[in-house]
């Protein structure tokens, strides 16, 4: 290993060390607590968040650097390969996209990038955006980065069933109709999808439509669970080779 992949590889786990602290003290429960986003060296303005329903995580920052930041890319490939993740893009598919709406200067366009990791055993991914922003410092470009860890779900039955209501010409009525069960945040509450069903006031797609979201939470369920259950079972495995080899230096 070169020198300069030692120093990136210590500088992530400094900060994941730090970001770790800081997952421990926000109000949001953290699905795996073991898993930390890693953050490039330099970054400011950190935010984290996670959703223990949905079994994500996500992490934002920005970092001054040139474009077309290929130092951060190298970041997070050497942070994450080689410990289980894989790349879901060959390098050569990595293209920097320019948003313009014709609105802005061609010289001030913005730029996006989207890249992804998978983990097979753990049925995760990790996505990272990248997006250019212009800075006032002379020389010097802003790049807002976004990282995601979310679970790998199997989407043919929800596809399946969409895809019908499509073909049938019920899926815009479908989906006006569950705007009657979601919170606040948006997101579709089982228990008033019950409440419904158990009035007799739920139709057939209603009904499977709920049978479909409680099959994804308990996936999601079941990924949290392993996760946690490897990840314990590697520290203790760990420990216990370390331990022996201080006894073994008695």
């Amino acid at each position: 290993m070169n020198i300069k992949s030692r120093i990136i590889i210590l500088a992530a786990l400094a900060v994941c060390l730090q970001m770790t602290v800081s997952m421990a003290a926000g109000s949001q429960p953290d699905p795996y607590p073991t898993l930390v986003l890693p953050v490039y060296q330099g970054a400011y303005d950190i935010e984290t968040s996670a959703d223990r329903q949905k079994g994500t995580k996500s992490l934002t920052y920005r970092v001054q650097t040139d474009y077309p930041a290929a130092e951060v890319l190298e970041y997070y490939d050497t942070a994450l390969n080689g410990s289980g993740w894989k790349p879901s893009f060959e390098i050569c598919q990595r293209h920097w996209a320019s948003l313009d709406d014709g609105s802005i200067e061609k010289g001030l366009q913005a730029k996006q990038l989207f890249t992804s990791w998978v983990h097979p055993q753990y049925k995760l991914q990790i996505s990272l955006l990248l997006e250019y922003q212009h800075s006032n410092i002379k020389n010097r470009d802003i790049v807002m980065v976004r990282c995601r860890l979310l679970p790998q779900l199997d989407n043919r039955r929800l596809d399946k069933f969409m895809g019908r209501l499509k073909a049938s010409g019920k899926y815009r009525a479908f989906n006006r109709k569950l705007d009657r069960y979601r919170n606040p945040d948006g997101e579709v509450a089982l228990a008033l999808i019950d409440r419904d069903i158990r009035a007799n006031k739920a139709d057939e797609n209603l009904i499977e439509y709920r049978r479909i979201l409680v099959e994804r939470k308990q996936a999601i369920d079941e990924i949290i669970r392993r996760v946690n259950a490897a990840r314990q079972q590697s520290s203790a495995l760990e420990f216990g080779v370390q331990a022996f080899a201080r006894a073994r230096d008695l």
